[in-house]
């Protein structure tokens, strides 16, 4: 038979190159808009970056991140949302700044002596957020249920209460360095323990940050750790050099990642680590990968040619062809009309006996479509191989 050879990892690195390639042609749209609160009784400031495709894909919803301390965090989120969506680490994401220069303090730090849960100014910016702000975007911009908050110090602190709620209407917090309250530690450890919505909650902190936020940190990651409930996905982050305001420059990019960790292609780390000690078919692994993508992130995503690849790699590494009748099915599920699902047809009849057989099924495909990094010429050259060596 004829010896299949593909490096997955250079792979990962054309095909992600190549899907950047569909956004290259398009640009990052900013916008500014103001919502009149009643909570508030004011107007309040929005910065909006929209994803590159969002006037093209126009059947597609996004998510939404809510950037805190829009004033100073609103660029660094979206530049990071922007350039980690193109190399397709994360999906596009719609990215709102909300402005608090004049207002951070009460938006986000007026709580009850007893109870330490917002009153006052900081429980009308709760209810602007949930009550004017996501309704507001639903209605105006075509996002997806899964919603997203970035904050740092208070404001960080102040996101950990959306998450206190039955069916929360935010599912994913990215806390910088929170200057934790009372209570919320014990709060957090008790609701994510429990809850049944899917929750994605990032935390971070450095070695030089404020010494109080970095013991707390590292007590409150102890603590969530600690909980075994299928409904979280929790990530801890300890940096080691950068100071409490330098922070959100390294601690953004990397929460982001780490927030979307689900959605990324598999890389060598992924391959190495879990794929190829598998017990399993690395097929149900695939699938129950990209369900997760779409219970966590309300994504529904192609299966990635890059990860058709791997599974590839594994076949071949440990010649279990048969699974290649099983991924020609999931081909088929997945890229439709295209040569991929004959490839895979072709590569197990071809190993399981009946080259000539395989020897049609490449050169049948020629009239399909290609996909990335899969020719035509590719398979007719397999077909050919297999008439040289067996003289058909």
């Amino acid at each position: 038979m004829i010896k299949h050879s593909l490096n997955i990892f250079l792979f990962i690195i054309s095909i992600n190159f190549l899907s950047s390639q569909n956004l290259d042609s398009l640009y990052v749209s900013r916008l500014n808009d103001t919502i009149l609160s009643k909570f508030l009784s004011e107007k309040r400031s929005l910065e909006i970056q929209l994803p590159r495709s969002y006037n093209i894909e126009l059947e597609k919803n996004y998510p939404l991140m809510i950037v805190l301390d829009g004033d100073y965090m609103f660029n660094i989120v979206a530049g990071s949302v922007d350039y980690l969506s193109y190399w397709g680490d994360i999906p596009e994401n719609l990215v709102v700044g909300i402005k608090q220069k004049d207002s951070r303090f009460k938006d986000s730090s007026v709580f009850d002596n007893i109870t330490h849960t917002p009153i006052t100014s900081t429980a009308s910016f709760y209810d602007f957020i949930v009550n004017e702000l996501i309704p507001y975007f639903s209605k105006n911009y075509r996002i997806s249920n899964f919603r997203i908050v970035v904050g740092q110090e208070r404001t960080a602190n102040f996101a950990n209460f959306f998450l206190l709620k039955d069916n929360p209407q935010i599912r994913g917090v990215i806390s910088i360095s929170p200057k934790i309250s009372e209570n919320m530690s014990r709060y957090l450890s008790e609701n994510l323990s429990k809850v049944n919505s899917k929750i994605v909650y990032t935390l971070s902190s450095s070695k030089k940050d404020f010494e109080s936020i970095y013991k707390n940190v590292i007590e409150l990651t102890a603590s969530l750790d600690s909980i075994d409930n299928k409904n979280l996905k929790f990530e801890s982050l300890i940096f080691d050099k950068e100071n409490h305001y330098i922070l959100p420059s390294v601690s953004v990019p990397n929460s982001i990642r780490k927030t979307y960790s689900i959605y990324s292609d598999i890389d060598k780390v992924e391959y190495d680590s879990i794929i190829s000690n598998l017990n399993t078919s690395p097929i149900d692994y695939l699938k129950n990968k990209y369900q997760l993508i779409k219970d966590f992130y309300d994504e529904d995503k192609t299966i990635s040619m890059n990860d058709f690849m791997a599974v590839e790699e594994y076949i071949e590494e440990n010649e279990f062809f048969n699974l290649y009748n099983e991924l020609s099915e999931l081909a088929k599920q997945e890229y439709p009309g295209t040569i991929l699902p004959s490839y895979y047809k072709g590569r197990f009849i071809e190993e399981t006996g009946d080259p000539k057989k395989a020897m049609y099924i490449y050169r049948s495909a020629y009239n399909m479509k290609e996909v990335k990094g899969l020719t035509k010429e590719y398979l007719l050259e397999l077909a050919e191989r297999i008439k040289e060596d067996f003289n058909y």
